[in-house]
């Protein structure tokens, strides 16, 4: 009798284990799911917070501009950053998403950021080196000294625009021949 009321308390306590191993599984499950959901907003937060800086920077530029005499073209101040960049963006590449022709691809690290010097447009709006995906990742990182590893840009010729935006939809547009600004938050 002693050995079967110990063999029942020992198929008791792995019940027991059991019961408490499944549950912690659920409970490490469901926070999984909710950190690796919250990901992609992240990232947006990340672009909305490039958008403010990308408005600071794009003010103070303007006013550099304005205090220098109202000149083509300006160097950048934070040129080491930029230059700092390209190490970190060795090898990465503009991908095409089929609305621009292969020419529009380029490799990052051939964009030589050793002189961080910008052109200007008559109203003192930042201007593309080329028009089409190479300038757009150029004017990003002469601009923000930041990567674009997380999002897709696309160059809309018609409309002079640059479009950098996130996986989750959200995006910034920059209007070359006006400086204007645009965030969109098209998260799900």
């Amino acid at each position: 009798m002693e050995k079967q009321q110990f063999a029942e308390h020992d198929i008791i306590k792995a019940y027991g284990r059991i019961i408490s191993v499944t549950i912690l599984v659920i409970v490490l499950g469901v926070l999984g799911y909710r950190h690796f959901s919250s990901i992609p907003s992240l990232v947006g937060q990340s672009l909305a917070i490039e958008h403010k800086r990308l408005l600071n920077i794009l003010a103070m530029v303007r006013s550099q501009w304005l205090s220098s005499g109202r000149p083509s073209s300006l160097l950048l101040d934070w040129d080491s950053l930029a230059s700092n960049m390209q190490a970190s963006n060795q090898g990465v590449t503009g991908q095409d998403n089929g609305a621009n022709s292969s020419e529009d691809e380029t490799d990052l690290s051939n964009l030589g950021f050793t002189d961080n010097r910008i052109s200007l447009s008559a109203n003192g709006w930042p201007l593309l080196e080329t028009e089409n995906k190479a300038g757009c990742y150029r004017l990003w990182h002469q601009l923000l000294a930041s990567s674009t590893d997380e999002l897709s840009v696309t160059y809309d010729a018609k409309n002079k625009i640059c479009r950098y935006m996130a996986d989750n939809n959200d995006s910034v547009s920059y209007q070359v021949s006006s400086g204007r600004v645009i965030y969109f938050a098209g998260g799900n």
